[in-house]
């Protein structure tokens, strides 16, 4: 077996992402967690400067996408990429929602909301010393605050931004009324994808129990 070592923040989304691949694909791993002010060690582990990297026998690969990508080529069986290429271009878009749409609605639920922001403070600071958490805790919420205006979602009301958020939900418990996964018949990147972020808006978010009020939403969440 190869000598796999996950370098990564507990509740990034995209941490969680590589992690469920792994646990798919039966693949035994370390987990190196770069909690509080060791999040600045993070920065020379890639030319990007950030997690999730992963180490496969020494070589090292960042961006959970690629790492998806390069997983499969290694360890092919069970698959997380559909074989017929409509499905494949199906899941790649789901992945690519996932990432680079619904991921905005997780960090704004986690980092714009005071409670939401202790205990994602609480948990990237963990097992680090309490003035960690505090210095953290500013930090990210003034990052993420400049983060969420420049993309657009950060110069909408909190109401409107949550009234969005769970027609995608809605979205999905309607969907679920008619398959099991959101791709083909098997689990795929797509829900890999979908579920790492909307996991860790349950992690941390007051919208919790709205999610939650979503049966079929949750109980594909649980073979995620």
């Amino acid at each position: 077996m190869p000598a796999i070592v996950l370098h990564q923040w507990k509740i990034s989304p995209f941490c969680g992402k590589v992690r469920r691949i792994l646990e798919h694909k039966k693949l035994a791993y370390e987990v190196i967690d770069y909690n509080g002010i060791k999040a600045r060690k993070a920065s020379g582990l890639s030319a990007a400067g950030k997690l999730p990297v992963l180490e496969y026998d020494g070589e090292r690969v960042q961006d959970s996408t690629d790492i998806a990508v390069f997983l499969e080529g290694k360890h092919p069986e069970p698959p997380i990429f559909p074989a017929p290429a409509a499905l494949r271009a199906q899941a790649h878009f789901w992945e690519d929602w996932a990432d680079e749409a619904l991921y905005w609605f997780e960090v704004y639920f986690r980092f714009m909301y005071p409670e939401a922001l202790e205990k994602s403070s609480a948990l990237l600071a963990e097992g680090r010393p309490k003035l960690e958490r505090f210095l953290l805790a500013r930090a990210v919420k003034r990052m993420y605050r400049k983060k969420v205006k420049a993309q657009g979602i950060g110069r909408m009301e909190a109401s409107r931004i949550e009234e969005k958020f769970l027609v995608h939900v809605d979205a999905l418990e309607t969907l679920f009324g008619e398959r099991t996964w959101l791709v083909g018949g098997e689990r795929s990147i797509a829900d890999i994808a979908v579920a790492s972020q909307l996991a860790e808006i349950l992690r941390t978010s007051h919208l919790a129990p709205e999610i939650e009020k979503r049966a079929r939403v949750m109980e594909w969440l649980s073979r995620n």
